[in-house]
């Protein structure tokens, strides 16, 4: 079975916009892919969801409660300095390399998606992915 980290802003994209994130999201939460994520990740998802999109405190709690009940949590034991530019990258670049993701799926066209590869995980775009899987 397929093994992927989803950043942060994928979440988002996927929980307020749908789209093609939200495709990634449903494979995940239906069990045909496997999804990692860190608390991290988590925490950031919540944040974003409060402050950018004023989800209300009770829904934050479920989506909170279906992310830690759908993907595998993941703690890297180490960290790494990989995107200089922003470290709150890097703790997801390393999110993927201690889950030994086969897939890392950014929106971030900024600094992650620029990296094509991290070690020997290709790092696409939501829409790059489901090219690959369908």
């Amino acid at each position: 079975m397929l093994k992927i980290v989803l950043d942060t802003n994928v979440i988002v994209s996927a929980i307020v916009f749908g789209a093609k994130p939200r495709l990634i999201l449903n494979l995940v939460l239906s069990g045909q892919v496997r999804g990692y994520i860190s608390r991290f990740i988590i925490t950031e998802v919540c944040g974003v969801l409060r402050e950018k999109f004023k989800f209300s405190e009770g829904k934050i709690e479920q989506i909170e409660n279906l992310l830690k009940s759908s993907f595998i949590l993941t703690e890297p034991d180490f960290s790494i300095k990989i995107i200089k530019a922003c470290q709150a990258d890097n703790k997801i670049l390393a999110c993927a390399l201690a889950a030994k993701a086969d897939y890392l799926i950014s929106g971030d066209k900024k600094h992650i998606l620029l990296l094509k590869k991290i070690k020997n995980i290709p790092v696409l775009s939501p829409e790059q992915f489901l090219k690959l899987v369908f």
